[in-house]
This record gives structure tokens, C-alpha cells and sequence, in this order.
């Protein structure tokens, strides 16, 4: 009945919206799910760049009360802060660098590189690298 009363009133079926909704939907949701799934990952590298930054932060701090620990054991210390962080690739090196005569300084530098997976998109991959400096306490 329905059907007849349309087709009565001129409109037929290129006026009939049912379903165009959901179409559209269709072919538009992978690109939707690829860009949040994008997002969240992009997130997650951040997040993790981050988390990087603290930990070597936090691990550099033992070089104030013991100056000579290696690059190694504050690699070491880091990895132990990270946890819940996928952190597979982390290098960590120290320098010494000597600003006057009295007074000497640790520069910490460290590099992270995290995949960048999207669907249908080759990988990238985002790399983080920082350096800090520990000013060591004056030698007598």
C-alpha cells in the first residue's frame, strides 16, 4: 500500500531514501577506522616518547651521588621504570663534558625509535631523542 502511494505521488524510486544512510556509512567507515585507529596510535607514540623522557631522567639522577655509573646501568634502570611502555629500543649515552676547570658536567643523550603502524599506510618510523646534562658535584 505503501509502495503504491508513492509511485502515485510522482516521487518513485529515485526519491527513496531507505538505506541511503547506511550505504554511506559503508563506504565510509573504513577511512573513519583507519584515522582513529591513527590517531590512538600516534597517541601511544607520544605518550611513550614521553614516558622515555622520564625515565631517563629519573635513572640519570643516580650520576649526582654516583658519578661513575656507566650508560649501561641507567639504560638498564630505565628499561626497569618502563614497564607498561612497549619500549623495545632504547639507547642511552653519557658524555663528559668539562666547562671550567672546577666544574664538570654529564650529558645524557638517549633515542627511541617507535613503529608507527597504520592499516594500509607503509610504516613509519617516529624517532625521539633528547639530551640532558647532571652537573656533578665538584671533585676535591
Amino acid at each position: 500500500m505503501m509502495r503504491q502511494a508513492r509511485r502515485r505521488g510522482g516521487k518513485g524510486f529515485a526519491a527513496d531514501r531507505s538505506g541511503a544512510t547506511a550505504l554511506e556509512f559503508a563506504i565510509l567507515s573504513p577511512a573513519l577506522i583507519m584515522m582513529i585507529y591513527g590517531i590512538f596510535d600516534m597517541g601511544l607514540a607520544l605518550y611513550a616518547g614521553s614516558a622515555v623522557r622520564s625515565a631517563v631522567q629519573n635513572a640519570s639522577r643516580t650520576l649526582i651521588t654516583y658519578p661513575n655509573t656507566s650508560a649501561a646501568t641507567i639504560q638498564a634502570s630505565a628499561q626497569a621504570l618502563l614497564v607498561d611502555v612497549p619500549v623495545n629500543n632504547l639507547s642511552v649515552s653519557i658524555t663528559q663534558q668539562t666547562i671550567s676547570a672546577a666544574e664538570t658536567v654529564e650529558r645524557v643523550s638517549w633515542t627511541y625509535k617507535y613503529q608507527l603502524s597504520i592499516p594500509l599506510v607503509p610504516d613509519q618510523w617516529l624517532v625521539f631523542d633528547s639530551s640532558l646534562v647532571v652537573p656533578l658535584p665538584p671533585s676535591n
